[in-house]
């Protein structure tokens, strides 16, 4: 049997999908949860874009 050799770099697109998970997670639960509150459209922007405000600010913080 042939051993067959990955390139190390295949694990990259797999952990851009990871890291994109927790927001897809929060947006999707959040609205819904808003919607079955009664909330107005406008006010879910506002809130689901004050939930998104860590993933706009990480590269301030991060190393």
């Amino acid at each position: 049997m042939k051993d067959r050799k990955t390139s190390p770099w295949a694990w990259i697109p797999t952990l851009y999908f990871a890291q994109g998970l927790p927001y897809v997670a929060v947006m999707t639960i959040s609205v819904i949860m808003y919607k079955k509150l009664g909330i107005s459209n406008t006010d879910i922007a506002l809130y689901t874009s004050w939930l998104y405000l860590p993933w706009v600010i990480k590269p301030f913080w991060s190393p």
